[in-house]
């Protein structure tokens, strides 16, 4: 062999052990952050302050609660309520359950370790079966996320990302075939990882990515009288105030006709009501501090000042100690060059929290659980949304094989069906409402709307679809037009239609939920998220998310579904899959 046969050899065999010894390392740096987190489980001092803010802690104390009830409504609440009285107690202890719930943390806990562990050992010996419990691994990191809250300085979410990283890395290094499942633990646990990491690092930048400018330039003056009086001999340029202050002593500008300036202390002087407070970088990039609304700027009658920006240029006094000097002129200047408020709690809670907020009740100490509350809406969101999805496919179906058939009513109907989809959303409940009521047939006859027109277009591509040797050859077989339909056009549509089913199938449960948005129905989620949505705080907007969760998962299961029978009607009909 060649000595150039032999390097190659040898640098193919070293990158092979790279590529064995990179997902090692990183599972091996996964398996500490593990460690550390179970450790810290079992430390009693972090275990106290730890475990009741934990999603199972703070369903406990809930539990504790209900079973002190004489009739708890929750299946839960009934179960601890039974168990009570089984030990004859008023009600569970809340420290019991805290302790059940510090357990099942412990066992969780021991299990990711476990899976981590023996992914290392399957790296090691290079088993087939490394991969899936790699992913096991994963999928157990990723319920840490809605298990732990993130800390008070996110220690705990310190600890979980690197070591869902580290998993996810080494399971992208591993360079094998990906199923659909392995690509879709993949993107979920890219997409969960993605949001912690981009909100602890907005965190940990106090939500904006910054540049500083230069300060203000100003004087500092004993009372306002003195400031006014500099004004007025022309040794300031403009003198920022208390907007209450300067409108007792001062005429406006523009000028009221109900004030005069003789009538004032100083007539020369004036002070700005439209003064514009957004200072900004080419009109796109905001400066903080924002200028505050109370402050007002006062300066000469004949003055042309229009913004805060041209503050920068002037000779610029105000009083000492007061509001414009200490909470505004005083304060360090910044550029936003990034806001990043959407990572914040309010905008955008963590999973613990949308978990936590699911497993408690809707409110403070109510009987049932967010989420119970939330699948009762969900079924009968779903049932309208049904309904809806049944009579719109079927009017998209009739109305496909008409325009296949007819020519003319296709030229003449078509454009008129694709000019119903212009029609904004958000105008059809009010209509649909006031032609039919807020009875049981309103709702899906929304979804019915936004169901019928891909299903009529699809079926309309679908009927078309066959070759037209396809059709002579039924012509020679003397065959019916409903033969010809529904033995080649209807088999050749049956994949065009499933795309279109699929997709009307979310888009029926979207047109539910908007369609309860302006009813008086109160028991579906669009109801539910227009309640959690009126009160925008760290609540109720874990609560919002839990609803907006709920609306996808009623949407993912229809498309599923939907799918299910796609995948059995075109095995058995022996169309493409």
């Amino acid at each position: 062999m060649s000595e150039d046969s032999l390097t190659q050899t040898y640098d193919a065999a070293a990158l092979h052990s790279l590529r064995r010894l990179f997902p090692l390392i990183l599972t091996l740096a996964a398996a500490v952050f593990a460690v550390t987190l179970l450790l810290r489980l079992l430390d009693e001092s972090s275990a106290v302050s730890l475990i009741p803010d934990t999603t199972p802690g703070e369903l406990g104390q809930w539990v504790a609660g209900q079973s002190e009830e004489e009739s708890p409504r929750s299946f839960l609440g009934q179960l601890a309520r039974s168990q009570a009285l089984a030990e004859g107690l008023a009600g569970l202890p809340e420290d019991r359950l805290i302790s059940l719930a510090r357990a099942l943390l412990l066992l969780f806990a021991i299990a990711h370790v476990a899976a981590i562990v023996a992914a290392m050992l399957g790296l090691i010996l290079y088993r087939n079966w490394r991969r899936p419990v790699l992913v096991v691994a994963l999928l157990l990191t990723m319920g840490w996320q809605f298990l732990l809250p993130p800390g008070e300085q996110n220690e705990n979410l310190a600890l979980i990302l690197p070591c869902g990283l580290a998993l996810l890395l080494a399971l992208i290094l591993l360079q094998q075939t990906a199923t659909k499942t392995l690509g879709f633990v993949l993107i979920i646990s890219m997409l969960l990882l993605g949001v912690q990491t981009a909100k602890l690092f907005a965190a940990s930048r106090n939500y904006r990515i910054t540049t500083a400018l230069p300060s203000w330039r100003y004087s500092a003056l004993a009372d306002l009288d003195t400031a006014l009086n500099a004004l007025a001999d022309g040794e300031l340029d403009a003198v920022l105030a208390d907007r209450r202050d300067l409108r007792d002593i001062l005429a406006p500008l523009p000028a009221d006709p109900d004030v005069d300036p003789a009538d004032t202390d100083w007539p020369a002087l004036r002070y700005h009501t439209r003064l514009d407070g957004n200072e900004s970088l080419l009109g796109i990039l905001p400066v903080t501090p924002r200028f505050p609304g109370r402050l007002a700027l006062a300066t000469a009658a004949e003055s042309d000042l229009a913004s805060v920006q041209d503050l920068h240029s002037l000779r610029l006094g105000t009083v000492a100690g007061d509001f414009a000097d200490e909470r505004y002129l005083a304060q360090e200047r910044h550029l936003v060059l990034l806001d990043l408020k959407i990572f914040n709690d309010i905008n955008l809670p963590h999973l613990q929290q949308i978990t936590e907020a699911l497993l408690q009740p809707a409110r403070r100490n109510g009987p049932l659980l967010l989420l119970r509350i939330l699948i009762e809406a969900a079924g009968h969101t779903w049932s309208e949304a049904i309904f809806g999805f049944v009579f719109g496919a079927s009017l998209g179906f009739v109305l496909g094989t008409v325009f296949a058939h007819f020519s003319a009513l296709e030229r003449g109907l078509l454009p008129y069906v694709v000019a119903s989809q212009t029609v904004p959303t958000q105008a059809i409940p009010p209509l649909v409402a006031i032609w039919l009521g807020a009875g049981p047939l309103s709702l899906p006859a929304i979804s019915s709307y936004l169901t019928f027109f891909p299903v009529t277009i699809n079926t309309l591509r679908g009927l078309r679809s066959p070759h037209p040797n396809a059709f002579e050859l039924m012509d020679s077989w003397a065959a019916s037009r409903w033969q010809i339909m529904w033995k080649l056009r209807f088999r050749a549509a049956l994949p065009y239609l499933f795309t279109a089913l699929k997709v009307s199938a979310t888009a029926s449960v979207v047109g539910a939920i908007i369609g309860e948005l302006p009813s008086s129905i109160r028991s579906g989620l669009g109801r539910a998220i227009l309640d959690f949505s009126s009160d925008y705080s760290a609540i109720s907007t874990p609560k919002l998310w839990g609803a907006i969760l709920m609306a996808a998962t009623v949407g993912m299961l229809s498309f599923l579904i939907v799918s299910f029978v796609e995948w059995l009607v075109l095995r058995n009909s022996g169309g493409r899959t």
